[in-house]
């Protein structure tokens, strides 16, 4: 079965801009990552057999290079990644902290999937290293702020060392990331993995589905939804 690239290979590079390599990237999980998974998933009996245990390794390995992705876009423009990238839906961005999803969707995504209290107690150990370290992150993203307006006032800002800081503020969110979902697969294991992983899949997909950028659309055309509350 087709693998998705290893980390550090298939990143975007100076010809790549994000945006192509994003694109890539979500129609090789829609198709065949996405559809292989499932159907593991249907043939299996609960147990963690191969087939399974591929499909899930490979699903896993493709958002870990997306994340990979990042850290080589951040490496060539490191403000763009921080922001909101073009590459971005509409409605993705309500979840999306420093360049991807926040940490945190990543324990809810698994809480929704009714799991065992064994796994809820995983679940609550990554939600409290996430609570750790997201201020963290956002601190360091905040005195690189303060710095170079301290500096921009009085005509000294550097600004080589505050992109620097971007960067590193964006490998930290990516390695954050990276280690949340590692952590949570490895807790799950097996059959659960495998359905955190296709809910995961799902959810990434849905944010980016014509049908559902449409009904968005749709609503926030609607004069109901923020009429009672415009100035005037």
């Amino acid at each position: 079965m087709p693998r998705p690239p290893p980390p550090g290979r298939g990143a975007p590079g100076a010809r790549r801009p994000m945006r192509d390599f994003f694109a890539t990237w979500l129609a090789n999980l829609r198709s065949p990552l996405l559809p292989l998974l499932r159907r593991a998933l249907s043939s299996s009996s609960g147990s963690w057999n191969d087939p399974l245990s591929t499909s899930a390794a490979a699903v896993e390995a493709h958002f870990q290079a997306h994340w990979s992705a990042l850290d080589a876009a951040a490496r060539q423009d490191p403000a763009q990644v921080i922001c909101a990238g073009d590459w971005r839906s509409p409605l993705e961005l309500p979840f999306l902290w420093l360049g991807d999803f926040h940490p945190s969707l990543l324990t809810s995504l698994l809480r929704s999937l009714s799991p065992s209290p064994r796994l809820l107690v995983a679940a609550d150990r990554v939600d409290r290293r996430i609570r750790a370290a997201v201020p963290a992150v956002s601190d360091r993203l905040r005195h690189a702020q303060e710095a170079f307006t301290s500096g921009e006032v009085v005509g000294a800002a550097d600004l080589e060392v505050f992109l620097e800081e971007l960067k590193g503020v964006a490998l930290e969110a990516n390695r954050l990331r990276r280690g949340v979902l590692s952590e949570l697969v490895a807790a799950a294991g097996g059959h659960q993995a495998a359905l955190f992983l296709e809910a995961l899949s799902r959810f990434v997909l849905s944010m980016h589905d014509p049908e559902v950028l449409r009904r968005f659309d749709h609503c926030r055309a609607s004069p109901g939804i923020f009429g009672k509350h415009e100035i005037g």
